[in-house]
């Protein structure tokens, strides 16, 4: 199970099951601190954003068609592939 957790400006942090996309100024940052290394089904992601520079780990993070978010290593050969694919579709 990956955790994601939304860290406020201020600094406080609340995990979070199913946040609600992404709005357009947002006043919290989605910060992941575990990513994973091994490759989803692509078939399952709908979307993904990188997360902010508020973040001390950079990662990918993608949206699942459950709309579950997964964190990923944005150097991993599969993440760039994927962030690719769904750039172009």
């Amino acid at each position: 199970v990956i955790h994601i957790h939304v860290v406020s400006p201020s600094g406080h942090m609340d995990s979070v099951l199913h946040p609600k996309s992404r709005p357009a100024v947002p006043d919290t940052a989605v910060c992941c601190f575990t990513c994973i290394w091994q490759k989803l089904s692509r078939e399952h992601v709908k979307d993904y954003f990188y997360t902010t520079s508020r973040c001390q780990q950079p990662a990918v993070v993608f949206i699942t068609r459950k709309k579950h978010q997964v964190c990923a290593e944005p150097d991993a050969v599969w993440v760039k592939a994927f962030v690719n694919f769904l750039g172009t579709h």
